[in-house]
């Protein structure tokens, strides 16, 4: 029974996209009622995600979604229109229409304003259709349909608010820096089917990689990896993304569409396993993306972007685990980053919706005025954190942990990663009890009036809090006595090319010193703004010049401001001026004179005189007589 429903459940978003988008779209009269739109787009994900559930509870073995006719038939190219349901696949779609449900709910209180409410909810839900085609996807077309669908989505709902120039220009950048990324996954899906002539993910999994082609290959999907879950050098787009609608940032940018990298990292998991030499490359750039996500978020006094920044560096942690090996942790660690992301995101929606500024300079002490917000922002807070027992304190702990075993078997280098990621570990849970301190405890330094959000805004925040508090807990480690539940449902799908074992002292050790540095980072932050703003004044000194550099986002955007922007606009301006006028002017003028000089000849030619019309007729007649005997 349930199998007869996985169609429904994919289908379900596409349906509300329609019936939204074109009821809105063609019979106005439809958008007054919001509350049935709200509602009716948060059902179908919520009944999506009870279909799935009901998959999850009933799982045996894969199984297929499929059509009785190829979506892509050319020659040797033949695409089924197929989906998959594996473990990781339905994993995936838990999360994407489990969080997507709950923030769906909550942007129905978030959005009631907006005269554009019909058409939010309506690529709201193309959005979750266009991300469970790309987490069900079983071929690698089908996959990056999603893949750009996600990217249109994105783009839409970053510039929802299009009328002012710097969220349209938001949109832009976020949409460019996409499509770099997807050209090497273009480029990646045009070299295996050359080397396979296949791109079923399924056959793709029988072959042999040699090594050239798997590391040319690897590279190529991860440059795809870097644009869409914002990792260096294509990381820059994700804080501008923050103009959309706070519940946008919330599914988009801290629950789904950035987790899409990884997702495709450990869904070509056989291909890295052929590639060690690129996943210590992933891994690389994870843990340097890591770090510089944590310090730009010391250097932002914007409650968004601070969780924007916050998501790349999370998203840093991922790629780490992936890289060495450990794709079960990069996805436990999706997994949690969801509950407590998205908690974040709309806990600070709620508190913009308050007092009306994203400013923590100018907030303070709302956890009085908001108290359901601001306890269950601080469970968020202690969760990415990592403080125990929350639900990141063990995914977390999980890829440290596999980096130190790494690292333990003599590839050093993982230690050097190990290492780094502890102090952004503690980076963390410092500038996450910066942004909760200045915004919910001391006295409130604005001039607004703040009030608790709606229950429909507020109820979601309860449901993510749960989740933030207990996800950890399906996979607790093994020398706790656990069987490791998440674990064990991955093994079937993800080959992970090392075992990660250590002895239990060892885990114990890491095991309390993640703990550690996580409530030391609390501390820290707790020593520094206790007193309110003058901590700031303390960590400014602390940071010295590199404080503004920070604030300055070390200058990263400037650098691609002159290094390609600039030059774009030289090249664009030459054509403006240069190549344009040339081709608007001159071209036609030149061509036009020509086709007058010679119609002026073609006329003296033809003046009627039949004398000269026998002798053209003798002139072909012998060269015709000339060119047929020669031949």
């Amino acid at each position: 029974m349930v199998e007869q429903l996985l169609p429904l459940a994919l289908a379900l978003p596409a349906l509300g996209a329609l019936s939204i988008g074109i009821g809105g779209l063609w019979f106005p009269v439809l958008r007054r009622y919001k509350i049935f739109l709200g509602s009716l787009a948060t059902a179908l994900v919520g009944a999506a995600f009870a279909i799935f559930f009901s998959a999850f509870l009933t799982y045996t073995k894969p199984l297929y979604i499929g059509w009785p006719w190829d979506w892509i038939g050319i020659e040797e190219l033949r695409i089924p229109l197929r989906y998959q349901i594996d473990t990781l696949s339905l994993w995936m779609a838990l999360i994407v229409t489990g969080v997507g449900a709950l923030i769906h709910l909550y942007s129905i209180g978030y959005m009631k304003e907006e005269p554009g409410f019909w058409r939010y909810f309506a690529l709201l839900n193309l959005f979750i259709f266009a991300m469970l085609v790309l987490v069900l996807g079983d071929s690698l077309p089908l996959l990056f349909l999603g893949w750009e669908g996600v990217g249109a989505c994105s783009y839409f709902l970053i510039g929802f608010w299009h009328q002012e120039e710097a969220n349209a220009r938001a949109a832009q950048k976020a949409f460019i820096m996409n499509r770099i990324g997807d050209l090497g996954l273009l480029a990646g899906m045009i070299w295996l089917y050359a080397e396979t002539r296949t791109l079923d993910l399924d056959r793709l999994k029988e072959f042999t990689y040699p090594a050239d082609v798997a590391i040319g290959v690897g590279i190529l999907f991860f440059l795809a990896a870097t644009g869409k879950s914002a990792q260096i050098p294509l990381y820059t787009w994700l804080p501008d993304a923050m103009a959309g609608p706070t519940p946008v940032s919330a599914l988009i940018h801290a629950a789904t569409m950035v987790t899409a990298g990884v997702y495709l990292i450990a869904r070509m998991d056989f291909l890295y396993n052929s590639a060690p030499e690129v996943l210590l490359l992933v891994s690389g750039i994870g843990t340097a993306t890591a770090l510089i996500g944590a310090l730009l978020a010391l250097g932002t006094y914007d409650i968004k972007r601070i969780l924007a920044y916050s998501t790349v560096s999370q998203l840093g942690f991922m790629f780490a685990a992936a890289g060495a090996g450990a794709y079960r942790a990069a996805i436990f660690h999706v997994f949690t980053h969801a509950f407590f992301k998205a908690l974040l995101f709309l806990g600070s929606g709620s508190v913009i919706h308050s007092v009306g500024t994203q400013d923590i300079r100018v907030m303070g002490g709302l956890r009085r005025y908001l108290p359901w917000t601001g306890n269950t922002f601080w469970v968020g807070v202690l969760a990415i954190a990592g403080l125990p027992p929350l639900a990141g304190f063990f995914s977390k702990d999980e890829i440290l942990a596999a980096l130190y075993a790494r690292g333990a078997e003599g590839e050093t280098i993982y230690w050097i990663y190990w290492g780094t990621l502890l102090l952004v570990a503690f980076l963390t849970a410092f500038y996450m009890g910066r942004a909760a301190w200045l915004t919910f405890e001391g006295e409130y330094r604005g001039t607004a009036t703040p009030h608790e959000s709606p229950a429909v805004m507020t109820m979601p925040l309860g449901l993510l809090a749960i989740g933030a508090a207990t996800a950890g807990l399906v996979n607790l480690p093994h020398f706790l006595g656990s069987p490791g539940l998440h674990s064990r449902w991955l093994a079937s799908t993800l080959q992970e090319p090392a075992s990660f074992h250590l002895a239990h002292t060892t885990e114990y050790f890491l095991l309390a010193l993640s703990a550690l540095i996580a409530l030391v980072g609390l501390i820290t932050a707790w020593l520094l703004y206790r007193t309110g703003l003058k901590g700031e004044a303390h960590l400014q000194q602390i940071l010295g010049k590199l404080h503004l550099a920070l604030q300055k986002q070390l200058y990263i955007d400037t650098l691609y401001e002159k290094s390609f922007v600039q030059l774009y606009y030289i090249f664009a301006d030459l054509a403006k001026d240069v190549v344009g006028p040339w081709i608007g002017r001159t071209l036609p003028r030149a061509l036009g004179e020509a086709l007058g000089r010679l119609g002026a000849l073609l006329t003296r030619l033809q003046r009627g005189y039949l004398p000269l019309y026998l002798a053209y007729f003798i002139t072909l007649a012998l060269l015709f007589l000339l060119w047929t005997f020669s031949s």
